[in-house]
């Protein structure tokens, strides 16, 4: 089902895309500019912050957490660079766009993809992972670890 609605959600928007590209006026005075601009910076920054939390307590939802802010870096980007074309200020929004934004956002997506392969990894290395934190899984005695990982490792 998934599949399906991906496809039909992209077969939507084409038409749509080229209809705004035939309709919207090239200049267009925005109500709110400031909400806009600012309440998404805090989304960003909300997300900045849940993704210093994730990655201080190696806590799994990381790679979703690195994937938005890395996302929403590039989308920051883009829309301070289109918008700013052509008027006196764009050096200083193509250099923070090129300078910091996409190549924090590209970082951003490159750690989630690792985060998420190593969340996905073998159970072997989360067994390594939670003796090195010194946990046991719950009904588990020492020895019955030592011996799951024995039988892991003769497989």
């Amino acid at each position: 089902m998934a599949p399906l609605v991906f496809l039909a959600g992209a077969v939507f928007l084409i038409p749509w895309t080229v209809f705004l590209g035939l309709t919207l006026p090239p200049k267009y005075d925005a109500r709110n500019w400031g909400v806009l601009w600012t309440g998404f910076d805090a989304v960003l920054i909300t997300v900045l912050l849940l993704a210093a939390w994730a990655a201080r307590f190696k806590r799994r939802i990381l790679a979703t957490i690195t994937n938005a802010a890395g996302t929403l870096l590039i989308c920051d980007a883009w829309f301070d660079m289109v918008s700013s074309f052509g008027n006196r200020d764009d050096w200083l929004t193509l250099l923070t766009g090129f300078g910091g934004e996409l190549p924090l956002g590209v970082y951003f997506l490159w750690l989630s993809h690792r985060e998420g392969v190593n969340t996905l990894s073998t159970p072997e290395r989360v067994v390594a992972r939670v003796h090195q934190r010194g946990e046991r899984r719950e009904g588990m005695t020492p020895e019955s670890e030592s011996e799951s990982e024995s039988e892991s490792e003769s497989e």
